[in-house]
């Protein structure tokens, strides 16, 4: 509905409070009630036989009586609201006025506010605006701080300056107040075109002007702006008893260090409660203690405790002041993840995600989003369940097309009806693509398994060959070749087995588990960088030093080590930034690395994505692999600042990883024929692919020929 002067009824709810679902109740009987009323309107074709309320209706609308009952609606009055932002203004009125006056622009400006917010410092938009001046996270960031740590948007007079400098572009762009009110709503480009396309006069565009984003509120928001300046200009007629809150009267400095909140607690002698009131950018988790007052931050108090901060400040010991932010954790949105899924995942709350996170009231996170985890013990990137029968732990699998139980049970090595047992499913053919269920874990428990099965093996020298048994199957399974079990067993013919027989697998318990010499590749060394080892469960010590190699002649399994939890926790995370000749010297060449996307560029660069996708003509979806090249622009951001956010991103994760699990084991497996990457490290190890790929750093990772060495780490999540 375009037209806000057609009222049919001012509801009253009385004085009592009310729940919310009573009000609607009693509005919706009247909102029913002017339906009915408009629709039997419509179907009268002589109008003047029309009486009382249907009369009185029909000389409100006049026209188009079937559309107006489809377009009723409901608006809460805003009297008591008002007043009291008018009552509250006056903490910060006279330094938005002298703001306005700084840049040259007109003092009416300073009813904005009341539109926005009615000066409610708390304001929080389901669009994610926040502060009195209604900024979003994105325009924000254009003229102020916004972050984690803080978020400028929630100081009235921080916000202010930024306000006054939007106001002031727009007005430098369209050169006209109506359309430059219009577009702090709306938007600049969208107004710029409803002023291409009908003028400068604000009438013509909310009449005429048509668009999928303007809608109710940008339509009415200058309309808006001129009651609530004619209110507030005549105020005392509205509100003759008015409690106006006096000026505020604070001291600030800037901080020259990082300081703990409990700090600034102790020797500015301020409460927790004084520090978030006088500071309200300072976000939760400053005023938690999971994070600290960034350097750099203009920290206030009232005037009335102290006229020198500086003089409190140089009380603080050196010991207490920093010269660097408290680390956070990250965690990267993959497909079928939910806000209470990884709030569960992580021993945390929904409520503290979207707070660290910015995220709005519907809760919506996308694939590639970077969340940032609250302060605390995180628990693995799995759910652990405990699975007495077969000593295996459970995680969860999530269905994909074609899937079915017996499918399934197969891949984990398991029963389908144990499968149906633990997951409650009563009808196994009720199955759905994208389904979460509990399978066995087939990673590290699995794996050891198997190596303590084929030691035991190896000590009684010999195998008994079963039915469908090869040699070349037998040669696998103890991680051999076909080669050494012949020349072993003195075999003319490497094809006569039968069920039964008897091969000798080695001739002693000192011997080594061997690697298929056919099969490895020309380059067959794999770099194992600061491990110390044993040379296997059957061999003497020895020790792998750093930049040794292992050949492709004989497996050596590293078993538990003091320094297996620290291996490659500062993997070098990518290639550095490169410039071309042929480009502009603003224009640099990355490499993908992974777990990054376009919105992680676009975010550490400062850019759009949409910039990125012109800059690499990059159509649809904009899908990326690792180790492709992409052009990043460096005119907001210098590339050592890109690659010093880069760095931390990554760092995060490690540290994020190395903190809940242990590397206690290294294996080699031979790939084999149909197996993916994705396949190795989530369904076999369970391992991220960046740890994998930092332990065969002399191999394409995306490229492996069926039968070459790489190199596993065996994972183990902490515990305790």
């Amino acid at each position: 509905m375009r037209n806000l002067g057609i009222v049919y009824e001012v509801v009253y709810l009385g004085n009592k409070p009310l729940s919310r679902r009573v009000k609607e109740r009693k509005l919706d009987k009247k909102r029913t009630k002017y339906k009915k009323i408009l629709k039997r309107i419509a179907k009268t074709k002589n109008k003047s036989s029309l009486k009382g309320e249907d009369l009185r209706i029909y000389k409100l609308v006049q026209k188009d009586f079937r559309k107006a009952s489809r377009r009723i609606r409901v608006q809460y009055g805003l009297k008591d609201r008002f007043k009291t932002g008018i009552e509250s203004s006056g903490l910060y009125m006279n330094e938005i006025i002298r703001i306005l006056k700084i840049n040259k622009l007109p003092e009416e400006l300073r009813v904005l506010p009341h539109v926005e917010s009615s000066f409610q410092l708390g304001a929080y938009s389901s669009a994610g605006a926040a502060g009195i001046w209604q900024f979003t996270r994105g325009t924000g960031r254009l003229f102020m701080r916004v972050g984690y740590d803080v978020d400028e948007r929630r100081d009235p007079i921080l916000a202010s300056h930024g306000a006054a400098k939007l106001l002031k572009k727009n007005f430098e762009v369209v050169k006209s107040w109506p359309l430059a009110i219009t577009a702090y709503n709306h938007g600049l480009q969208g107004i710029k075109r409803a002023q291409k396309r009908h003028g400068s006069d604000i009438v013509k565009i909310v009449k005429n002007y048509k668009s999928r984003t303007f809608g109710f509120a940008s339509r009415n928001f200058y309309a808006e702006f001129l009651a609530a300046l004619h209110v507030v200009q005549n105020q005392n007629k509205y509100f003759p008893n008015l409690s106006i809150k006096n000026p505020l009267q604070r001291v600030s400095m800037r901080l020259p260090n990082y300081i703990d909140v409990n700090t600034a607690m102790k020797y500015f002698e301020m409460t927790r409660k004084e520090i978030a009131e006088s500071n309200p950018s300072l976000r939760r988790p400053v005023l938690n203690g999971e994070k600290r007052i960034p350097k750099g931050y203009i920290f206030q108090a009232p005037e009335r405790k102290f006229n020198n901060l500086q003089a409190q400040y140089k009380k603080i010991p050196q010991k207490a002041l920093y010269s660097g932010q408290l680390r956070s954790k990250w965690y990267t949105v993959r497909r079928g993840d939910t806000l209470s899924g990884v709030a569960i995942r992580f021993g945390t709350s929904v409520r503290s995600l979207k707070l660290y996170n910015n995220i709005g009231r519907r809760n919506r996170i996308y694939i590639g989003q970077v969340l940032q985890l609250p302060k605390g013990k995180s628990r693995p990137s799995f759910r652990l369940l405990n699975y007495t029968s077969e000593d295996r732990a459970l995680v969860f699998y999530r269905i994909r097309r074609n899937d079915n139980l017996s499918k399934i049970a197969k891949r984990f090595r398991t029963d389908a009806r144990y499968l149906a047992k633990i997951n409650r499913i009563k009808n196994p053919n009720s199955l759905y693509p994208n389904q979460r269920i509990k399978v066995p874990q087939i990673g590290p428990s699995v794996q050891l398994a198997k190596l303590e099965k084929q030691q035991e093996l190896l000590h009684e020298n010999y195998y008994r060959v079963r039915r469908n048994d090869n040699l070349s199957k037998i040669a696998k399974r103890f991680d051999t070749d076909v080669i050494h079990l012949t020349s072993l067993n003195r075999m003319k013919d490497p094809n006569a087995l039968y069920p039964g027989q008897k091969i000798l697998i080695a001739k002693n318990t000192n011997s080594t588990l061997k690697i298929d010499h056919k099969r490895s590749t020309k380059d067959s060394k794999i770099k194992v960088d600061n491990v110390q080892t044993k040379k296997s469960l059957m061999e003497g010590k020895s020790e792998i030093k750093p930049r040794d190699s292992i050949s492709g002649e004989t497996l050596k399994i590293v078993e538990n080590s003091k320094n297996s939890g620290r291996l490659n926790k500062n993997r070098p995370a990518f290639m550095p930034v490169s410039f071309s000749s042929e480009k502009q010297e603003s224009v640099g060449t990355i490499t993908v690395d992974f777990d990054e996307t376009l919105s992680h560029y676009a975010d550490w660069a400062l850019l759009s994505i949409r910039e990125l996708k012109k800059i690499n003509k990059i159509k649809g979806r904009g899908k990326i692999v690792v180790h492709d090249k992409l052009l990043v622009s460096f005119k907001k951001v210098n590339p050592d600042k890109f690659e010093e956010r880069r760095q931390e991103y990554h760092k995060g994760i490690q540290e994020d990883f190395f903190n809940n699990y242990d590397i206690r084991k290294l294996t080699i497996r031979s790939v084999e024929k149909g197996e993916t990457l994705w396949e190795i490290c989530n369904e076999i190890y369970t391992i991220p692919l960046w740890l994998l790929s930092s332990y065969n750093s002399d191999k394409n990772i995306h490229s492996l020929a069926v039968g070459e060495p790489i190199v596993v780490p065996v994972i183990y999540p902490k515990t305790g």
